[in-house]
């Protein structure tokens, strides 16, 4: 029992601090310190929570539908070229060099360019998902290389393995955890590309449906949408930590 009551006191902690929190936001607004018309209380926008999710259905499939085709091509990608760099020393010296350039600058000043080759229809708003996962995702591939011991690779020769085998029972399950963690951090930043070209450009998908209510003043509404998109992410997170987790048993 005693071992226990430090993990019930950190709960206990971190939900009384977020009480705290929103007795203080809905505090402020409730008591004019803030202008409600910039900043809506926590009771106000879970109200308007089911209507904006009702009313934006269309736009909620819409931004999952470009998030999943951009996350997935970012993914695969990046599978593609990090094992390739792994595998060849010659694809290592010549696309190494176009990776750091890649991860140096900054992604947001690449959207005009984004704009002027591919419109303002959704072929932008994939793309710039999709650049936003790969760089992440690449990164983490080329580390989990790394993780792959050569006296385990020897000894599964030694063993008669052949390089399928290899690959299945040694090397794959020895990267899997890296790979894990790589698709939570390219799932955050294709989620993040996908709604900031929303909220620029787009005129349809949850980013432009919280433009159009951030421009309108419609507060309440303009925070359910936000708490809206931020439970799908904070979902689609929670499974890949999960995922994370269970897959990081099979380091040792």
């Amino acid at each position: 029992m005693t071992l226990r009551q430090p993990k019930y006191l950190t709960l206990a902690i971190r939900f009384a601090a977020l009480g705290i929190f929103l007795l203080v936001w809905d505090l402020a607004v409730r008591l004019g310190w803030i202008d409600p018309l910039f900043l809506a209380t926590p009771l106000d926008t879970l109200e308007h929570l089911v209507p904006v999710a009702e009313h934006a259905a269309p736009d909620l499939a819409i931004t999952v539908t470009t998030f999943l085709s951009a996350f997935a091509a970012g993914v695969i990608v990046a599978l593609a070229i990090g094992f390739a760099i792994g595998i060849s020393h010659y694809s290592r010296r010549m696309l190494l060099p176009l990776l750091a350039l890649g991860v140096t600058i900054p992604k947001v000043t690449l959207l005009p360019l984004f704009i002027l080759w591919f419109g303002i229809a959704q072929t932008p708003v994939i793309v710039f998902g999709a650049l936003s996962g790969f760089f992440p995702m690449v990164i983490n591939v080329m580390t989990a290389g790394g993780e792959v011991k050569p006296n385990q690779v020897l000894l599964a020769k030694a063993m008669g393995f052949g390089p399928l085998q290899i690959f299945r029972k040694v090397t794959l399950p020895a990267m899997l955890p890296v790979l894990v963690s790589g698709l939570f951090y390219a799932c955050n930043a294709s989620m993040m590309g996908v709604f900031i070209v929303e909220l620029a450009l787009a005129r349809h998908g949850l980013g432009a449906v919280v433009h159009d209510l951030a421009v309108t003043f419609q507060t309440a509404d303009m925070y359910a949408a936000v708490l809206l998109t931020a439970s799908i992410t904070a979902a689609v997170n929670m499974a890949l930590w999960y995922a994370a987790r269970y897959f990081g048993r099979w380091r040792y």
